[in-house]
């Protein structure tokens, strides 16, 4: 039996040996984090539009272009410095109406504004009419407004 307890407690004083030369397993963790910034911008190519005036019609007024990668989507909003008029320097008044996407064919007295619910990664584009109803007279001049289009976060 002595033998046997010769062999035990060397083996055994090895093991524990072997144990204390061990280290205890470590982990290690990174916190990785990002951040994607907001991004809306509208873009819009026009050509030359001429209206006549004296008898109504449409003209489109050119492409525009929309992108807004907000997560919780964003809207566009048109909107006219003239309440939806086409103005001359005395004051007088052509009133239109504007067609683009889901806004068809409304007056821009107030600014239209269209709900995007989700975000537009690729360019959306689309084309904006301007309608001018039939009048038989209108008084000669210039006439002028200016066309406002915002795209923002929602």
């Amino acid at each position: 039996m002595r033998a046997v307890s010769g062999f035990i407690r060397p083996a055994f004083l090895a093991v524990v040996l072997a144990l204390l030369a061990m280290k205890p397993a470590m982990a290690l963790n990174i916190a990785v984090k990002g951040v994607v910034e907001s991004n809306c911008f509208v873009s819009v190519s026009t050509g030359d539009a001429t209206l006549a005036a004296d008898g109504g019609g449409s003209v489109m007024l050119g492409d525009l272009g929309e992108h807004c990668n907000e997560s919780s989507g964003y809207t566009v909003v048109l909107s006219s410095n003239n309440g939806g008029a086409l103005v001359d320097a005395n004051g007088n008044k052509i009133p239109y109406t504007i067609s683009y996407d889901q806004v068809d064919g409304r007056p821009l007295s107030e600014p239209q504004v269209i709900n995007r619910l989700d975000p537009q990664t690729e360019m959306r584009t689309g084309s904006i009419l301007l309608t001018l109803p039939r009048q038989v007279v209108r008084q000669g001049g210039f006439y002028s407004d200016t066309l406002t289009i915002t795209v923002r976060a929602r």
